[in-house]
């Protein structure tokens, strides 16, 4: 069993900075890493899509039309991080067209079709639905992001830095791992380049 204390107790130990009991235990150290603990996990989670951290859902519609261009505005669940794709069907089949934007004072899809489907990295605040090699990598960005308000080290910063990239690398490797590779739409770039042949630009 892991928790958002272990996690944070790695990083503090990585650096040489005291242990902390829990985000709100009142001590110095705990104060600085409350501050920065969820904006550091949320932004390792919109990095890449996750497949621990992924959910799917279709959208409720909301009663508020965007102005122009697109028919109707599906609010985002709250625990929305990023999305992954959109569809107009259950199967999760082709794209639809769409933007992400605020309507009505709501984070919302808009699009012209009538349902919309939606696959998405989640907020996730359980540090157990994290796989080791992302815990990993949270603790060594904590480590870097740690390390200049407790001991104001521009080195220890650039250690963890580097640190950090190579285990994001590998966690982002392993994650790869989880799932079949999603194919690419039929007629998209990366299709059409590598069906590339010359006399496609060679005139009769």
């Amino acid at each position: 069993m892991s928790s958002e204390t272990d996690v944070v107790n790695v990083a503090l130990r990585l650096i040489g900075a005291k242990t902390i009991v829990s985000l709100t235990d009142g001590s110095d150290n705990a104060s600085v890493v409350e501050d920065i603990y969820s904006e550091t996990r949320d932004d390792l989670l919109s990095s890449h899509p996750w497949n621990f951290a992924i959910k799917r859902v279709q959208l409720a519609r909301i009663s508020t039309a965007p102005a122009f261009e697109f028919d109707y505005a599906y609010a985002l669940p709250s625990d929305w991080i990023r999305t992954v794709s959109v569809h107009d069907n259950d199967a999760g089949h082709g794209t639809v067209l769409y933007r992400s934007e605020q309507v009505a004072g709501q984070k919302a899809i808009v699009s012209s079709s009538d349902s919309v489907y939606l696959r998405y990295v989640s907020m996730v605040t359980d540090t157990n639905l994290m796989p080791p090699d992302f815990r990993r990598a949270l603790a060594l960005l904590l480590a870097r992001d740690l390390s200049i308000p407790l001991t104001s080290s521009n080195t220890m910063y650039e250690q963890f830095t580097r640190e950090s990239a190579r285990a994001l690398t590998r966690a982002r490797s392993s994650d790869g791992m989880g799932s079949f590779p999603e194919l690419r739409p039929r007629g998209s770039w990366a299709s059409s380049r590598a069906g590339f042949k010359r006399d496609d630009f060679l005139s009769d």
